[in-house]
Protein backbone atom coordinates (compact mmCIF):
# COMPACT_ATOMS: atom_id res chain seq x y z
CA UNK A 1 0.00 0.00 0.00
CA UNK A 2 1.43 3.52 -1.16
CA UNK A 3 0.00 6.57 0.89
CA UNK A 4 0.95 10.04 -0.35
CA UNK A 5 0.17 13.63 0.62
CA UNK A 6 -0.26 16.06 -1.97
CA UNK A 7 0.66 19.36 -1.07
CA UNK A 8 0.53 22.55 -2.78
CA UNK A 9 2.04 25.41 -3.07
CA UNK A 10 3.92 26.41 0.47
CA UNK A 11 4.95 30.60 -0.61
CA UNK A 12 6.67 30.92 2.52
CA UNK A 13 7.05 34.52 3.71
CA UNK A 14 3.80 35.37 1.21
CA UNK A 15 1.74 38.28 2.03
CA UNK A 16 3.52 39.67 5.32
CA UNK A 17 2.37 42.88 4.45
CA UNK A 18 -1.15 42.26 5.94
CA UNK A 19 -0.02 39.93 8.97
CA UNK A 20 -0.02 41.57 12.51
CA UNK A 21 3.38 42.78 13.05
CA UNK A 22 6.13 41.24 15.25
CA UNK A 23 7.33 42.94 18.35
CA UNK A 24 10.97 42.17 19.24
CA UNK A 25 11.94 38.75 18.34
CA UNK A 26 8.10 37.66 17.42
CA UNK A 27 7.53 36.88 14.15
CA UNK A 28 4.50 38.65 11.47
CA UNK A 29 1.58 36.73 12.10
CA UNK A 30 1.58 35.87 8.70
CA UNK A 31 4.73 33.58 9.00
CA UNK A 32 3.42 32.51 12.36
CA UNK A 33 0.58 31.11 10.34
CA UNK A 34 2.52 29.34 7.95
CA UNK A 35 4.16 27.90 10.31
CA UNK A 36 1.38 26.35 11.73
CA UNK A 37 0.14 24.71 8.50
CA UNK A 38 3.25 23.71 8.16
CA UNK A 39 2.81 21.40 11.38
CA UNK A 40 -0.74 20.88 10.25
CA UNK A 41 0.57 19.19 7.39
CA UNK A 42 2.80 17.02 9.61
CA UNK A 43 -0.57 16.03 11.66
CA UNK A 44 -1.68 14.62 8.78
CA UNK A 45 1.29 12.53 7.70
CA UNK A 46 1.18 11.41 11.08
CA UNK A 47 -2.60 10.26 11.68
CA UNK A 48 -3.01 8.69 7.88
CA UNK A 49 0.49 6.74 7.97
CA UNK A 50 1.63 8.59 5.31
CA UNK A 51 4.99 7.27 3.70
CA UNK A 52 5.92 10.01 1.42
CA UNK A 53 4.88 13.81 0.50
CA UNK A 54 5.07 15.18 -2.80
CA UNK A 55 5.27 19.25 -2.78
CA UNK A 56 4.69 21.06 -6.05
CA UNK A 57 6.90 23.87 -5.41
CA UNK A 58 7.23 27.52 -4.60
CA UNK A 59 8.54 26.78 -1.35
CA UNK A 60 9.40 30.28 -0.06
CA UNK A 61 8.07 33.57 -1.90
CA UNK A 62 11.43 35.21 -2.72
CA UNK A 63 14.02 32.81 -4.72
CA UNK A 64 16.42 34.25 -2.19
CA UNK A 65 14.42 34.12 1.14
CA UNK A 66 15.58 35.37 4.31
CA UNK A 67 17.70 32.86 6.53
CA UNK A 68 14.46 32.27 8.94
CA UNK A 69 12.25 30.98 6.40
CA UNK A 70 14.93 28.25 4.98
CA UNK A 71 15.79 27.85 8.52
CA UNK A 72 11.43 27.08 9.17
CA UNK A 73 11.08 24.79 5.87
CA UNK A 74 14.13 22.69 7.19
CA UNK A 75 12.36 21.87 10.81
CA UNK A 76 9.53 20.74 8.87
CA UNK A 77 11.49 18.32 6.47
CA UNK A 78 13.34 17.29 10.39
CA UNK A 79 10.22 16.15 11.70
CA UNK A 80 8.87 14.66 8.78
CA UNK A 81 12.07 12.52 8.51
CA UNK A 82 11.41 11.86 12.70
CA UNK A 83 8.89 9.54 11.02
CA UNK A 84 10.38 8.32 8.52
CA UNK A 85 8.68 9.68 5.86
CA UNK A 86 10.02 10.48 2.36
CA UNK A 87 9.67 13.94 1.08
CA UNK A 88 9.93 14.59 -2.67
CA UNK A 89 10.25 18.70 -3.66
CA UNK A 90 8.91 19.88 -6.99
CA UNK A 91 11.12 22.85 -8.06
CA UNK A 92 8.50 26.14 -9.05
CA UNK A 93 9.20 29.31 -10.54
CA UNK A 94 10.19 31.17 -7.36
CA UNK A 95 12.15 27.99 -6.48
CA UNK A 96 14.94 28.25 -9.29
CA UNK A 97 17.12 31.12 -10.88
CA UNK A 98 18.36 30.08 -14.61
CA UNK A 99 22.08 30.76 -15.54
CA UNK A 100 22.36 29.45 -19.24
CA UNK A 101 20.62 26.11 -19.11
CA UNK A 102 21.87 25.52 -15.71
CA UNK A 103 19.18 26.53 -12.96
CA UNK A 104 20.39 27.28 -9.23
CA UNK A 105 17.86 27.42 -6.23
CA UNK A 106 18.35 27.85 -2.42
CA UNK A 107 16.97 24.53 -1.81
CA UNK A 108 20.07 23.00 -2.80
CA UNK A 109 20.89 24.22 0.56
CA UNK A 110 18.87 21.56 1.92
CA UNK A 111 21.31 18.86 0.47
CA UNK A 112 23.57 20.32 2.91
CA UNK A 113 21.78 19.56 6.21
CA UNK A 114 21.98 16.15 5.33
CA UNK A 115 18.58 15.21 5.34
CA UNK A 116 18.58 11.45 3.18
CA UNK A 117 14.53 11.26 2.92
CA UNK A 118 14.64 14.74 1.15
CA UNK A 119 14.87 14.74 -2.76
CA UNK A 120 15.00 17.93 -4.87
CA UNK A 121 13.69 17.45 -8.34
CA UNK A 122 14.78 20.39 -10.66
CA UNK A 123 14.83 18.19 -13.68
CA UNK A 124 11.75 15.77 -14.88
CA UNK A 125 12.40 12.41 -12.98
CA UNK A 126 9.83 9.60 -12.55
CA UNK A 127 9.56 7.90 -8.78
CA UNK A 128 8.56 3.95 -8.36
CA UNK A 129 6.17 3.78 -5.11
CA UNK A 130 4.20 0.27 -4.14
CA UNK A 131 1.48 0.34 -7.07
CA UNK A 132 2.01 3.95 -8.68
CA UNK A 133 4.46 6.09 -10.40
CA UNK A 134 4.96 9.98 -9.93
CA UNK A 135 6.37 12.02 -12.55
CA UNK A 136 7.54 14.95 -11.20
CA UNK A 137 7.87 17.37 -13.42
CA UNK A 138 9.36 21.07 -12.34
CA UNK A 139 8.15 24.44 -13.46
CA UNK A 140 9.03 25.29 -17.39
CA UNK A 141 8.07 28.28 -19.77
CA UNK A 142 9.43 28.61 -23.37
CA UNK A 143 12.73 30.64 -22.72
CA UNK A 144 13.54 28.15 -19.97
CA UNK A 145 12.97 25.25 -22.28
CA UNK A 146 14.78 27.20 -25.65
CA UNK A 147 11.89 27.43 -27.98
CA UNK A 148 10.27 29.90 -30.17
CA UNK A 149 6.79 29.12 -30.27
CA UNK A 150 4.58 27.48 -27.66
CA UNK A 151 3.89 24.57 -30.30
CA UNK A 152 7.42 23.82 -29.88
CA UNK A 153 7.50 24.10 -26.06
CA UNK A 154 4.67 22.04 -25.66
CA UNK A 155 6.07 18.95 -28.33
CA UNK A 156 9.35 19.07 -26.31
CA UNK A 157 7.72 18.15 -22.66
CA UNK A 158 5.42 15.58 -24.47
CA UNK A 159 8.47 13.90 -25.69
CA UNK A 160 10.00 14.06 -22.21
CA UNK A 161 6.81 12.84 -20.55
CA UNK A 162 6.51 9.35 -23.62
CA UNK A 163 10.22 8.74 -21.96
CA UNK A 164 8.70 8.93 -17.99
CA UNK A 165 5.24 6.61 -18.99
CA UNK A 166 8.03 4.12 -20.36
CA UNK A 167 9.05 3.45 -17.18
CA UNK A 168 5.64 3.01 -15.04
CA UNK A 169 4.37 -0.41 -15.29
CA UNK A 170 1.07 -1.23 -16.92
CA UNK A 171 -0.24 -2.33 -13.70
CA UNK A 172 0.43 0.80 -11.80
CA UNK A 173 -1.55 3.62 -11.31
CA UNK A 174 0.25 6.86 -13.47
CA UNK A 175 0.21 9.68 -11.67
CA UNK A 176 2.01 13.16 -12.89
CA UNK A 177 2.83 16.20 -10.16
CA UNK A 178 4.01 19.27 -11.66
CA UNK A 179 4.53 22.81 -11.20
CA UNK A 180 2.81 24.41 -14.74
CA UNK A 181 -0.46 26.00 -15.66
CA UNK A 182 -3.04 23.78 -17.22
CA UNK A 183 -5.05 25.28 -20.17
CA UNK A 184 -7.89 27.36 -19.13
CA UNK A 185 -7.27 27.32 -15.59
CA UNK A 186 -8.25 30.60 -13.11
CA UNK A 187 -5.62 32.24 -12.06
CA UNK A 188 -5.04 34.76 -9.18
CA UNK A 189 -3.03 36.94 -11.17
CA UNK A 190 0.14 37.04 -9.51
CA UNK A 191 1.63 33.61 -10.17
CA UNK A 192 3.60 34.23 -13.14
CA UNK A 193 7.12 35.99 -13.94
CA UNK A 194 6.32 36.37 -17.71
CA UNK A 195 3.34 36.01 -18.79
CA UNK A 196 5.23 36.05 -22.51
CA UNK A 197 6.89 33.01 -22.09
CA UNK A 198 4.35 31.63 -20.14
CA UNK A 199 2.78 27.83 -21.07
CA UNK A 200 -0.80 27.19 -20.73
CA UNK A 201 -0.65 23.21 -20.95
CA UNK A 202 -3.42 21.57 -23.43
CA UNK A 203 -4.65 18.78 -21.28
CA UNK A 204 -4.07 16.31 -24.13
CA UNK A 205 -0.31 16.70 -23.53
CA UNK A 206 -0.65 14.89 -20.35
CA UNK A 207 -2.82 11.70 -22.15
CA UNK A 208 -1.30 8.47 -20.62
CA UNK A 209 -1.35 9.66 -17.17
CA UNK A 210 -4.65 8.58 -14.93
CA UNK A 211 -4.04 11.24 -12.73
CA UNK A 212 -2.55 14.99 -13.03
CA UNK A 213 -2.05 17.55 -10.31
CA UNK A 214 -0.48 20.95 -10.73
CA UNK A 215 0.94 23.39 -8.14
CA UNK A 216 1.82 26.98 -10.06
CA UNK A 217 -2.13 28.01 -10.08
CA UNK A 218 -3.48 29.21 -6.68
CA UNK A 219 -6.94 28.42 -6.99
CA UNK A 220 -7.68 24.69 -6.55
CA UNK A 221 -9.58 23.70 -9.87
CA UNK A 222 -10.42 20.18 -12.03
CA UNK A 223 -10.41 20.87 -15.45
CA UNK A 224 -10.69 17.34 -16.66
CA UNK A 225 -12.38 14.40 -14.46
CA UNK A 226 -11.41 12.01 -17.01
CA UNK A 227 -8.39 11.34 -17.12
CA UNK A 228 -8.54 13.43 -13.93
CA UNK A 229 -6.61 16.61 -14.40
CA UNK A 230 -6.63 19.48 -11.21
CA UNK A 231 -4.72 22.09 -9.50
CA UNK A 232 -4.27 21.53 -6.16
CA UNK A 233 -3.57 25.71 -5.18
CA UNK A 234 -1.60 26.69 -3.06
CA UNK A 235 -1.58 25.57 0.64
CA UNK A 236 -2.66 28.56 2.24
CA UNK A 237 -4.76 32.36 1.54
CA UNK A 238 -2.32 34.55 0.99
CA UNK A 239 -4.22 37.75 -0.36
CA UNK A 240 -7.74 39.13 -0.59
CA UNK A 241 -7.94 38.04 -4.22
CA UNK A 242 -8.23 34.16 -2.87
CA UNK A 243 -11.23 35.04 -0.53
CA UNK A 244 -13.17 32.79 -1.83
CA UNK A 245 -10.70 29.52 -2.46
CA UNK A 246 -11.04 26.30 -0.01
CA UNK A 247 -7.46 25.45 0.01
CA UNK A 248 -6.70 21.68 0.12
CA UNK A 249 -4.11 18.65 0.21
CA UNK A 250 -4.66 15.49 -1.62
CA UNK A 251 -4.06 12.36 0.22
CA UNK A 252 -3.30 9.50 -2.61
CA UNK A 253 -4.24 6.01 -1.47
CA UNK A 254 -3.52 2.95 -3.68
CA UNK A 255 -5.85 0.71 -2.11
CA UNK A 256 -8.63 3.31 -2.04
CA UNK A 257 -11.43 2.48 -4.93
CA UNK A 258 -11.51 6.23 -5.37
CA UNK A 259 -7.74 6.30 -5.74
CA UNK A 260 -7.46 10.04 -3.73
CA UNK A 261 -9.29 11.83 -1.06
CA UNK A 262 -9.22 15.84 -0.57
CA UNK A 263 -8.54 17.42 2.96
CA UNK A 264 -9.52 20.62 3.64
CA UNK A 265 -6.93 23.01 5.05
CA UNK A 266 -7.51 25.10 7.99
CA UNK A 267 -6.37 28.55 6.54
CA UNK A 268 -6.85 31.61 8.41
CA UNK A 269 -9.67 33.49 6.34
CA UNK A 270 -9.28 37.30 4.46
CA UNK A 271 -12.06 39.40 4.81
CA UNK A 272 -12.48 42.06 2.48
CA UNK A 273 -15.13 44.39 3.40
CA UNK A 274 -16.19 47.14 0.82
CA UNK A 275 -19.07 49.61 2.05
CA UNK A 276 -20.48 53.00 0.50
CA UNK A 277 -22.27 55.05 2.80
CA UNK A 278 -25.55 56.58 1.16
CA UNK A 279 -26.09 60.20 1.59
CA UNK A 280 -27.89 60.87 4.82
CA UNK A 281 -26.93 58.58 6.89
CA UNK A 282 -24.35 58.85 9.80
CA UNK A 283 -21.31 57.52 8.94
CA UNK A 284 -20.10 55.89 11.81
CA UNK A 285 -23.36 53.98 12.85
CA UNK A 286 -24.10 52.69 9.06
CA UNK A 287 -20.61 51.17 9.09
CA UNK A 288 -21.17 49.13 12.05
CA UNK A 289 -24.64 48.63 11.25
CA UNK A 290 -23.27 46.82 8.00
CA UNK A 291 -20.19 45.15 9.38
CA UNK A 292 -22.44 43.27 11.89
CA UNK A 293 -24.93 41.99 9.40
CA UNK A 294 -21.81 40.82 6.85
CA UNK A 295 -20.26 38.87 9.71
CA UNK A 296 -24.03 37.06 9.79
CA UNK A 297 -23.14 36.22 6.47
CA UNK A 298 -19.56 35.69 6.38
CA UNK A 299 -18.11 35.53 9.95
CA UNK A 300 -15.18 37.83 10.84
CA UNK A 301 -14.01 35.51 13.38
CA UNK A 302 -10.22 34.38 13.56
CA UNK A 303 -9.99 36.60 10.34
CA UNK A 304 -7.48 39.39 9.10
CA UNK A 305 -9.78 42.01 7.77
CA UNK A 306 -9.82 44.85 5.11
CA UNK A 307 -11.79 47.51 4.97
CA UNK A 308 -13.16 49.73 2.53
CA UNK A 309 -15.53 52.56 3.08
CA UNK A 310 -16.51 54.93 0.86
CA UNK A 311 -19.01 58.39 1.74
CA UNK A 312 -20.45 58.97 -1.21
CA UNK A 313 -22.04 62.32 0.35
CA UNK A 314 -19.28 64.40 0.01
CA UNK A 315 -19.77 66.17 3.06
CA UNK A 316 -20.59 63.80 5.48
CA UNK A 317 -18.34 63.31 8.62
CA UNK A 318 -15.44 61.11 8.76
CA UNK A 319 -15.87 57.79 10.43
CA UNK A 320 -14.77 57.20 13.99
CA UNK A 321 -12.18 55.09 13.49
CA UNK A 322 -11.67 53.71 17.31
CA UNK A 323 -15.42 53.23 17.23
CA UNK A 324 -15.44 50.48 13.77
CA UNK A 325 -11.98 48.85 14.87
CA UNK A 326 -13.96 48.24 18.12
CA UNK A 327 -16.70 46.30 16.37
CA UNK A 328 -14.85 44.65 14.61
CA UNK A 329 -12.44 43.02 17.18
CA UNK A 330 -15.94 42.33 19.07
CA UNK A 331 -16.89 40.16 16.44
CA UNK A 332 -14.00 38.29 16.80
CA UNK A 333 -11.36 39.45 14.29
CA UNK A 334 -8.00 38.61 14.65
CA UNK A 335 -6.33 41.43 12.93
CA UNK A 336 -7.66 44.82 10.76
CA UNK A 337 -4.69 45.16 8.15
CA UNK A 338 -6.18 48.26 6.51
CA UNK A 339 -9.49 50.64 7.60
CA UNK A 340 -9.59 53.06 4.23
CA UNK A 341 -11.99 55.63 3.86
CA UNK A 342 -12.68 57.84 0.94
CA UNK A 343 -15.48 60.55 -0.32
CA UNK A 344 -16.84 61.23 -3.83
CA UNK A 345 -14.69 64.33 -5.50
CA UNK A 346 -15.22 65.50 -9.04
CA UNK A 347 -13.47 64.35 -11.41
CA UNK A 348 -10.04 65.89 -12.64
CA UNK A 349 -8.36 64.87 -15.93
CA UNK A 350 -4.76 63.90 -14.84
CA UNK A 351 -2.11 62.55 -17.21
CA UNK A 352 -1.48 59.13 -17.43
CA UNK A 353 1.94 58.61 -15.68
CA UNK A 354 3.94 54.64 -15.12
CA UNK A 355 2.91 53.35 -11.48
CA UNK A 356 6.80 52.97 -10.92
CA UNK A 357 8.78 54.29 -7.95
CA UNK A 358 11.83 53.66 -5.83
CA UNK A 359 9.32 51.48 -3.62
CA UNK A 360 8.33 49.02 -6.42
CA UNK A 361 10.47 45.60 -7.03
CA UNK A 362 12.98 45.53 -9.89
CA UNK A 363 10.91 42.93 -11.57
CA UNK A 364 7.85 44.26 -11.34
CA UNK A 365 8.87 47.46 -12.22
CA UNK A 366 9.98 46.10 -15.73
CA UNK A 367 7.33 43.93 -16.17
CA UNK A 368 4.71 47.06 -15.55
CA UNK A 369 7.08 49.38 -17.70
CA UNK A 370 6.91 46.77 -20.62
CA UNK A 371 3.27 47.55 -20.82
CA UNK A 372 3.60 50.83 -21.69
CA UNK A 373 6.35 50.73 -23.93
CA UNK A 374 5.93 49.94 -27.75
CA UNK A 375 7.04 46.66 -29.20
CA UNK A 376 6.59 45.49 -32.94
CA UNK A 377 5.72 42.08 -31.41
CA UNK A 378 5.52 40.01 -28.14
CA UNK A 379 8.54 37.91 -28.86
CA UNK A 380 10.61 41.70 -28.99
CA UNK A 381 8.55 42.61 -25.56
CA UNK A 382 9.55 38.94 -24.29
CA UNK A 383 13.27 39.24 -25.10
CA UNK A 384 13.24 42.90 -23.25
CA UNK A 385 12.11 41.12 -20.25
CA UNK A 386 14.30 38.29 -20.54
CA UNK A 387 17.55 40.72 -20.80
CA UNK A 388 16.22 42.90 -17.90
CA UNK A 389 15.96 40.90 -15.41
CA UNK A 390 18.57 39.02 -16.78
CA UNK A 391 20.86 42.69 -15.65
CA UNK A 392 18.94 42.74 -12.27
CA UNK A 393 19.52 39.00 -11.29
CA UNK A 394 23.16 39.70 -12.42
CA UNK A 395 23.04 42.75 -10.20
CA UNK A 396 21.62 41.38 -7.32
CA UNK A 397 24.00 38.71 -7.37
CA UNK A 398 26.91 40.68 -6.88
CA UNK A 399 26.05 43.55 -4.85
CA UNK A 400 22.62 41.86 -3.08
Amino acid sequence: MSLTLIVGDIHLGRSVSIGKPGIGSALNSRIQDQMKLLDWVVDQAIENDISSVILTGDICQDPKPDYYLIEIFIEFLKKLEVYNIDVDIIAGNHDIKRTGSHYKSFLDLITVAELPTVHIHKYVNTIIREGVGFTLLPFRDRRSLGCKTDKEAFARISTLLTYELEAISNSSDRVLIGHLALEGSMFVGDEFDNEVNELMCPLDMFSGYDYVWMGHVHKPQVRSKTPYMAHVGSLDISDFGETDHQKIIVLYDTENPNKFREIVVPSRPLCRLQIDVPEGFTATNYVADQIKALHKKNPLTNAIVKVEIKLLDYDAENIDRGVIEKVIYDLGAYYICNLSESRNVSVVPIVSQHDIDNKIDTKVAVKVWSEHDEFKDDQEKSDYIDLANQFVEAYEEKYC
